[in-house]
């Protein structure tokens, strides 16, 4: 089970990074998952890939381990934690901060989230 960690708000893209810890007692899969805030719900339409990094590779994160989502531009890599944990840093090339206004950054699964549409009935044409 991933969660949301921390929030690192900064005044460049480059200071700018939320954490995720895969909490569960095995690996897990990354794909698939998105980090938003819930600005993202009621937006405009036009700015909504604004605000949504969506894990499209597999990443599969140990138990424990850390996930680092950078605004910025840099090469992805594995580090280590100051607490001694692995933790794989993404970067998702934004030129401007994203999380600085944000009231609380969320992580979905997007493999979970099915849009509900219904078709309008056909009205017959009066004649």
């Amino acid at each position: 089970m991933f969660r949301v960690i921390g929030v690192e708000t900064g005044d460049h893209p480059r200071r700018e990074f939320v954490v995720i810890r895969n909490q569960s007692l095995r690996y897990e899969n990354l794909r698939g998952w998105a980090v938003t805030d819930e600005s993202y719900f009621c937006a405009d339409p036009r700015t909504l890939a604004d605000r949504l990094y969506i894990f499209r590779e597999e990443l599969m994160v140990e138990p424990g381990a850390y996930v680092a989502l950078c605004t910025g531009v840099g090469e992805n890599h594995w580090a280590r934690a100051a607490d001694g944990r692995d933790v794989y840093v993404v970067y998702w090339g934004r030129e401007r901060c994203i999380w600085r206004d944000s009231q609380r950054v969320m992580l979905i699964q997007v493999a979970h989230v099915a849009p509900s549409t219904v078709m309008p009935r056909q009205t017959p044409s009066p004649r």
